[in-house]
């Protein structure tokens, strides 16, 4: 008899590439650390048209968090919105059944909302540490400068000529989430970047 899907291990891309260790400059602390958040619930949030203010009322009363603004996230570590475009958003959440969010939001935004389980389809890296900023800034035109991009705030845009949704989470730390058939390229790029630096892999 086949294996029901919430059987099936969830699987890393990068699980025999992005070993843990320590690479690259090796004088002092490394200036870049690197994991992969895995396994992860991601759904696509799409208003549907005329509906964004009755969308954002039923996302604060069903999870206790407002939708953020253009270019923002909000909510925890443990569920988090991230603005990707117009009246469009990533649900985030960790330590959740196969499909679980997906059929949560399904059930409570229907009518308001289109949702998309992106959970096998993209992955998560962390990028964090004191040179974290000038990693990043190696492949992206936006000014990652404190005063301009802080925690809280989230991008759509290209790196490696991969399209990435950036998100900062602290003060040295930040998130992309790219297209699973695109991680281990963007891995091996993000990698080769950071050598000069010095890069911890958890």
């Amino acid at each position: 008899m086949p294996k029901s899907s919430s059987a099936i291990p969830r699987v890393s891309p990068l699980a025999d590439i992005a070993l843990q260790g320590r690479f690259g400059a090796d004088k002092g602390v490394p200036g870049v650390t690197l994991s992969v958040r895995h396994p992860m619930s991601i759904v696509t949030v799409i208003a549907r048209k005329g509906q964004s203010a009755a969308l954002a009322r039923a996302i604060e009363a069903a999870y206790k968090c407002s939708l953020p603004g253009v270019g923002e996230s909000t909510g925890t570590p443990s569920l988090s919105f991230h603005w990707c475009g117009a009246d469009q958003y990533y649900a985030i959440a960790e330590g959740k059944a196969e499909s679980e969010l997906y059929r949560d939001l399904k059930a409570r935004l229907e009518g308001l909302a289109s949702c998309s389980d992106q959970s096998h389809g993209r992955v998560i890296l962390r990028v964090s540490g004191p040179k974290a900023r000038a990693l990043l800034a190696k492949g992206t035109p936006i000014d990652l400068h404190p005063s301009t991009f802080g925690p809280g705030k989230s991008a759509v845009t290209q790196m490696a000529h991969v399209g990435v949704h950036l998100t900062q989470t602290g003060e040295d730390a930040f998130e992309l989430s790219v297209f699973r058939g695109f991680s281990e390229n963007f891995w091996e790029w993000l990698t080769e970047q950071a050598e000069e630096f010095g890069y911890q892999v958890l």
